[in-house]
């Protein structure tokens, strides 16, 4: 609620991103860096939603990752 975790939402909104992006992130963050005392401090509106908001959204979730998964096999396909 704060006015700059506002700032920054409402400029990833105005670059078209969508409400499941910002999921997808928390999601992905939350993921890689709950269990790295060094990396969960960094689990804040100010580096999620900052300058590479785009880069952690093309970041695959550990689920999708999983080199059994029918969607990574698809997204693997395409450069066939």
């Amino acid at each position: 609620t704060s006015k700059n975790t506002q700032k920054l939402i409402k400029a990833r909104i105005n670059e078209g991103f969508t409400e499941e992006d910002f999921k997808h992130v928390i999601n992905v963050k939350v993921e890689q860096w709950i269990n790295d005392p060094k990396m969960s401090e960094y689990l804040r509106p100010t580096t999620l939603f900052g300058n590479k908001f785009d880069t952690y959204r093309n970041e695959l979730s550990k689920e999708i990752a999983d080199e059994d998964n029918p969607y990574l096999k698809y997204m693997n396909s395409w450069g066939d």
